[in-house]
C-alpha cells in the first residue's frame, strides 16, 4: 500500500470524527437550552428524540367528593393550567390551591384520560409543560340496610358533603311509605315501609361552596322483609281479651283492625292501648292487621301489624242451648210467623245441619229461620248435628211470644286466677261472678277440673290430691238457653306460701308546708306490712331515729329531695326511698306509681271501680316477678309468679270484693315495691 492512500484514508476518519464532534456538541447545547427556560431560542431544531412521560394514575369513587392537587409543571409566576376534558363526568379544575386541585364528584364509573397542560409567559419568552393524569372511577359500594313492612323506620344519612347548607335529595322517595326528614343533620330515611322487597335509591346531597356548585351521592339499598304475625289463642264462648302493642309513639295515634268485628271480637279503641275484645262464637285461624296513623308536626305517620288470632273448639261439647227470638207476627188468631236463630255452644267452625221437627226440612244453610206456625202446637223441637255430634232443643216458641219482656242472657264478671293446696278442701261458689238481670235460675257447665274436684249445683269443691295448673271453663245458662262462658286458672300449689314477710311498703304524705326558702315541714305516714306486735325503730337519712308510733313531721331541704327510711323490727329491716319534694309538689299524684332508681310499679285508673286492674311494671332486675294483691292487714287476695322476659310490660290483676284500701307488691331478685290501690266500690 503506498503513503498516499494512506494518508487519504487517514484524512477521511479525521473528517468523520470531526463531524460527529459537531453534532454531538449541538444536541448538548440543544438540551441545555431546553431544559433552561430561560435561554431557550427559537433558533435551534430539536430531534425528533423525546418519549412520552409516564401517566399519573389514580382512583376515585363515584359520587363520592374527589380531591387531587396538580404537580408544577412550571414555575408558578404567570403559570396558567387547563385541560381540554375538563370540566366532564362531575370533575373540574378548582384554583383555590396552588397548582390547582381536579375537585368534584365523578357521575359515572370507568376509565378518565386526561391531559393537564402549564402555560406562561416570563420576559416575554412562552413556556409550556404538560402531563398524562389516568383516573379510574370505581362503583361505590352501596349501604345495605333492612327494614320491615309496618314497622317505622328511620335511617341517619352519612355525611357527603359539609353538613351546613347541604341539601339531600332521592328521586325514589318518597315512595312505599318512606321519605326523607330533615329534622336530623344530615337528613334521614323515616317511615313505615308499605310492601316487601328490596328498594334502590339513590341518595343526592348538593351545595355551593364559594359560588361554586359541590355535589354527591351514596346509592342505599333497603331490603323491606316480612313482619312477623303476633300468634294468639281463643278458645269459642270463652271471653278474650289483648292489649294490642303500641306502633307509633304519639299519644294521638288512631287504631283501626281490618277484620275486625267479627266472630264475636271487636277492638276497642277508647284507651290510649287499644285491646281486642270479645267472645268469640266459632273455631278457626283469623288473620287480621292492626293499623296506626298519626299526624306530628303536620307530618303523617302510619305503621301496622298482623295478628294471627287461632281460635280453638270450645271444651263444652256441641249443642242447642236457646234460642233468640228475632220476631213474631200475627198472621191470624191461631196463626204465627216466627223468625229465630238458634244458639249453640261447642262449635267448631265446621257446617252445622239443622232441621225442625215436622215444620223444616234439613238445610246447612244458617240462620235465621222463619216458620208459619199454629198456636195449637206451642212447643217446636229444634235439632242440630254437627262433626256427628246430635243435639235437640224443645223451644216454648208461643210463651215466647207472648213474653213482652224479652230473655237476656246471663253475665259474669269474670273468675279471677284460684290456688290450692293438695291434701287441704277447697270450694269455689260460681254464684259470686255470675248474674242473670231477669233472675231467672242458672245452669252451670264446667269443664277441666282435676279428678278430684266436682260440680254440685253452684259450687266447686273436692280437696285436690296433686299438684299441677288446670284451665277452667264455665259456661252458665238461664232456663231459655242463653248463656255466658268464661274461664279460669286454677293452680294447685306443692307448697304454703309464705306469710307476708315485714316490709315498709310505702308512705302516707299527710301534709306539706312550705317554710320559706328552701324548707318545707312535711308530714307523714309509714305503711307496713307483716307485722308482729314488736317495738319498730324507724331511721331516717336526715338524722332521726324513734320508736314512737307515726304520723311524723320533719323539716326538710329542697336541695335533699330523697329521705330514705329504715326499719326494724325484730331481726328484719326493710328500707324506702320517699321523695317527699315530688309529693308535696305534685310530682308523686301524676300516677299511682312509687318513684324507684329500679323497679317501677304503675297502676292504671286509680282509684278503681272494677275487680280488676292494670298493672305496668318495669326496671326489672332479673327474669322473673312475683305479684302479691293484699290488704292493709298483710293478707294476700291473689299471688301469682310470673317469667318476665322484657321490661315495660302489663299485667290484669283481680281484686278483693268490697271497698278499701288495698296493696300490691311485686318482688324480684334483689328488689321489692309496693303501691296502694283504692277501691271505690
Amino acid at each position: 500500500m503506498s503513503t498516499r492512500t494512506t494518508s487519504r484514508r487517514l484524512a477521511w476518519l479525521i473528517g468523520l470524527l470531526l463531524l460527529v464532534y459537531c453534532n454531538l456538541k449541538a444536541e448538548v447545547r440543544l438540551t441545555f437550552t431546553k431544559t433552561d427556560s430561560i435561554q431557550s431560542t427559537k433558533s435551534f431544531s430539536e430531534p425528533n428524540t423525546a418519549i412520552d412521560p409516564t401517566p399519573i394514575s389514580l382512583t376515585a369513587i363515584a359520587g363520592v367528593p374527589f380531591k387531587y392537587k396538580i404537580p408544577a409543571l412550571l414555575l408558578p409566576t404567570n403559570t396558567i393550567y387547563s385541560s381540554l376534558e375538563l370540566p366532564g363526568n362531575g370533575l373540574r379544575i378548582s384554583y383555590e390551591t396552588y397548582p390547582p386541585s381536579i375537585v368534584g364528584a365523578p357521575n359515572a364509573t370507568g376509565v378518565m384520560n386526561l391531559t393537564i397542560n402549564a402555560h406562561n409567559v416570563v420576559n416575554n419568552v412562552e413556556s409550556s409543560a404538560w402531563v398524562p393524569i389516568t383516573i379510574t372511577v370505581i362503583a361505590p359500594t352501596p349501604i345495605s340496610l333492612t327494614a320491615t313492612a309496618g314497622v317505622p323506620f328511620k335511617y341517619k344519612l352519612p355525611v357527603l358533603l359539609p353538613p351546613q347548607g347541604t341539601a339531600y335529595t332521592s328521586s325514589e322517595l318518597p315512595g312505599n311509605g318512606l321519605r326523607l326528614s330533615y329534622e336530623t343533620i344530615p337528613a334521614s330515611i323515616v317511615g313505615a315501609p308499605n310492601s316487601t322487597g328490596v328498594m334502590n335509591l339513590t341518595i343526592n346531597a348538593n351545595i355551593t361552596v364559594n359560588g361554586e356548585p359541590e355535589v354527591a351521592w351514596v346509592p342505599i339499598s333497603i331490603t323491606v322483609i316480612p313482619p312477623t304475625p303476633i300468634s294468639l289463642t281463643a278458645t269459642v264462648g270463652v271471653p278474650f281479651h289483648y292489649k294490642t302493642p303500641l306502633l307509633l309513639p304519639d299519644i294521638s295515634t288512631q287504631y283501626t283492625a281490618n277484620g275486625l268485628p267479627n266472630n264475636g271480637l271487636s277492638l276497642f279503641t277508647a284507651t290510649t292501648e287499644p285491646y281486642i275484645t270479645g267472645t268469640p262464637t266459632a273455631s278457626g285461624v283469623m288473620n287480621l292487621t292492626l293499623n296506626a296513623h298519626s299526624n306530628v308536626n303536620s307530618q303523617e305517620e302510619s305503621a301496622w301489624q298482623p295478628i294471627i288470632i287461632t281460635v280453638n273448639p270450645s271444651a263444652t261439647s256441641f249443642a242447642i242451648t236457646g234460642v233468640n227470638l228475632i220476631s213474631c207476627q200475627t198472621i191470624s188468631a191461631n196463626q204465627r210467623l216466627l223468625t229465630f236463630n238458634p244458639q249453640y255452644v261447642g262449635t267448631t267452625g265446621q257446617p252445622i245441619i239443622f232441621t225442625v221437627y215436622q215444620q223444616l226440612p234439613l238445610t246447612s244453610q244458617p240462620g235465621p229461620y222463619s216458620l208459619n206456625l199454629d198456636s195449637s202446637n206451642p212447643i217446636i223441637t229444634l235439632i242440630a248435628q254437627q262433626n256427628g255430634v246430635l243435639t235437640s232443643y224443645n223451644y216454648q216458641w208461643l210463651a215466647a211470644c207472648n213474653n213482652s219482656t224479652p230473655n237476656r242472657p246471663p253475665t259474669t264478671t269474670g273468675i279471677p286466677p284460684q290456688t290450692a293446696q293438695p291434701g287441704q278442701a277447697y270450694q269455689l261458689s260460681l254464684a259470686n261472678y255470675f248474674t242473670d238481670p231477669d233472675g231467672n235460675p242458672l245452669t252451670y257447665i264446667v269443664s277441666g277440673l282435676p279428678s278430684t274436684l266436682n260440680l254440685t249445683g253452684v259450687i266447686i269443691s273436692g280437696t285436690p290430691s296433686g299438684t299441677g295448673s288446670f284451665p277452667i271453663s264455665v259456661t252458665a245458662v238461664d232456663p231459655s238457653g242463653l248463656f255466658v262462658a268464661t274461664s279460669f286458672q286454677l293452680t294447685v300449689n306443692g307448697t304454703t306460701p309464705p306469710n307476708q314477710p315485714f316490709t315498709l311498703v310505702s308512705l302516707t304524705t299527710n301534709g306539706c308546708q312550705n317554710l320559706g326558702g328552701n324548707q318545707w315541714q312535711v308530714t307523714f305516714t309509714p305503711q307496713y306490712t307483716g307485722l308482729t306486735g314488736e317495738s319498730i325503730v324507724l331511721a331516717m337519712t336526715n338524722g332521726t331515729i324513734t320508736t314512737q308510733a307515726g304520723p311524723y313531721s320533719q323539716t326538710l331541704s329542697t336541695t335533699e329531695p330523697l329521705l330514705t327510711l329504715i326499719a326494724q323490727q325484730g331481726n328484719t329491716t326493710s328500707a324506702y326511698n320517699y321523695f317527699w319534694l315530688a309529693a308535696c309538689t305534685g310530682g308523686a299524684r301524676q300516677g299511682a306509681s312509687e318513684i324507684s332508681n329500679g323497679l317501677q310499679v304503675k297502676v292504671f285508673g286509680n282509684p278503681i271501680q272494677s275487680q280488676q286492674v292494670d298493672v305496668e311494671i318495669s326496671g326489672v332486675i332479673g327474669s322473673w316477678v312475683e305479684v302479691t294483691v293484699m290488704d292493709l292487714q298483710g293478707r294476700s287476695h291473689h299471688q301469682q309468679r310470673l317469667e318476665w322476659p322484657s321490661d315495660g310490660e302489663r299485667i290484669n290483676l283481680p281484686v278483693g270484693q268490697g271497698a278499701g284500701t288495698h296493696l300490691v307488691q311485686v318482688r324480684t331478685e334483689g328488689q321489692v315495691q309496693t303501691v296502694k290501690l283504692i277501691k271505690s266500690r
